[in-house]
């Protein structure tokens, strides 16, 4: 059996690993270091970016372009946010980490999702 797409029909290799891992890392939006004046409020805010995060991911995982193109966009602000290690705040060590993994998620996504099958798969006729 090849990996490669046939006819534009089977998802592209990795497809299922990039979007768990995504998944799991929309996550860690509830581990804000700086939550306690407005604790509800920004509890609020975390749940509504989260379901967002969740929405965007079963678009993508169900090929949506508009879907691929987002991830691409947190990509880039992911890689991006590697500037606040310059200049951190609340739980360093957390903080660091959480950062480090988007970022290293963000190059291999703007690797990956530009890929010539990858990219024709997700603007495949549907």
């Amino acid at each position: 059996m090849k990996n490669r797409i046939n006819s534009g029909t089977m998802r592209p290799r990795f497809m299922l690993a990039v979007t768990v891992t995504m998944g799991i890392l929309n996550l860690t939006c509830f581990l804000s270091p700086q939550r306690a004046p407005y604790f509800a409020t920004t509890l609020w805010a975390e749940f509504l970016v989260a379901v967002a995060g969740y929405l965007i991911l079963w678009f993508f995982w169900k090929g949506q372009n508009w879907a691929r193109i987002s991830v691409l966009v947190v990509s880039v602000l992911s890689v991006i946010n590697l500037v606040t290690l310059i200049h951190p705040s609340g739980n360093v060590a957390l903080y660091d980490s959480i950062a480090i993994a988007w970022a290293l998620l963000g190059f291999l996504l703007l690797r990956w999702l530009n890929l010539a099958n990858v990219r024709d798969w997700f603007k495949r006729e549907k």
